[in-house]
């Protein structure tokens, strides 16, 4: 029975440490920005947050005219599409990432709104 207790032992704390990790890794991929119906974002903004990448998000409360960044951690970007599809081939995209300017107001180039966005992290895959 004693041979049997360290390795139980070890067993135990390799278990309890991996979801430690895990979590770690994931808050370090956290992103937030608020959307708003005009472009001086002074009215209320609809908060979009999360952790990792999302695929395509077309489930926005109203077409936004402008975004203010709250965060976007290294090794994530974010991407604003003017259409629901996140297609960028038909029309033009913003990018921003961790080097932009948070709680600013941005705007879209050529007065167009915002209908879907995607999170893109490496290393990691769709969280939800």
């Amino acid at each position: 029975m004693r041979s049997y207790l360290p390795t139980l032992a070890l067993f135990l704390t390799a278990a309890s440490a991996s979801p430690f990790q895990r979590r770690d890794l994931q808050w370090s991929l956290e992103w937030s920005f608020d959307l708003f119906p005009t472009i001086q974002c002074n009215q209320t903004g609809d908060l979009h947050t999360g952790i990792g990448s999302t695929g395509c998000r077309a489930d926005l409360h109203s077409v936004a005219s402008a975004y203010r960044l709250n965060q976007v951690s290294e090794g994530c970007q974010i991407e604003f599409f003017d259409n629901t599809m996140c297609d960028a081939t038909e029309t033009t995209s913003d990018i921003t990432g961790p080097s932009a300017n948070t709680g600013e107001c941005q705007i879209p180039a050529f007065t167009r709104r915002y209908g879907s966005y995607q999170v893109t992290c490496d290393g990691m895959g769709e969280l939800r």
